[in-house]
């Protein structure tokens, strides 16, 4: 039986309805109503590492860096998801914010960057922060280092913004 939404987790990969769930976003996006999550939520459209098949994942933008214009994302999984294992084989892919859809410049974060990013989305989202990081099997001491330590297993990308706009927005 597959499994229930009440008991979705991050730490294996998603099967059943939570899988469907995780999908709906995709068919917004694609039905050019990204503008609905506003700058919240962030479609990578990457190449199977190992198929070579064209995939679209959502993900929830952790920051939207106003002075370089960046798009910041962390993969929850620590590192194992597959869409962070695709990019980092191939990392030239088209991302949509809304309905803005570009090929961006990906760069991968070093984990003292990602520490600091992390900790302003925990400020900024308190009560959804401290929720993924208990269905990612995730828990720090709450100091600076444990956070650093934390984040060296839930990596982050930075992806640059549309060609054409100013940073901030």
């Amino acid at each position: 039986m597959g499994s229930t939404l009440g008991a979705w987790n991050f730490r294996q990969k998603p099967t059943g309805l939570f899988k469907a769930a995780l999908k709906f976003p995709v068919y917004l996006f694609r039905a050019r109503l990204g503008f609905l999550f506003g700058q919240r939520l962030l479609m990578i459209t990457h190449v199977g590492r190992k198929s070579k098949r064209i995939r679209q994942t959502v993900v929830e933008v952790v920051e939207h860096d106003a002075n370089t214009g960046e798009y910041i994302v962390c993969s929850g999984v620590r590192g194992g998801s597959d869409w962070y294992r695709n990019l980092r084989a191939n990392p030239a892919v088209p991302v949509q914010v809304g309905n803005r859809r570009w090929r961006p410049t990906a760069r991968f974060l070093h984990p003292m960057e990602a520490e600091r990013r992390f900790a302003r989305y925990e400020q900024a989202h308190p009560a959804v922060a401290k929720r993924l990081l208990a269905k990612m099997g995730l828990e720090y001491d709450g100091t600076d280092e444990g956070r650093l330590e934390m984040m060296e297993r839930m990596p982050m990308l930075a992806f640059s913004s549309p060609p054409g706009r100013p940073p901030a927005s």
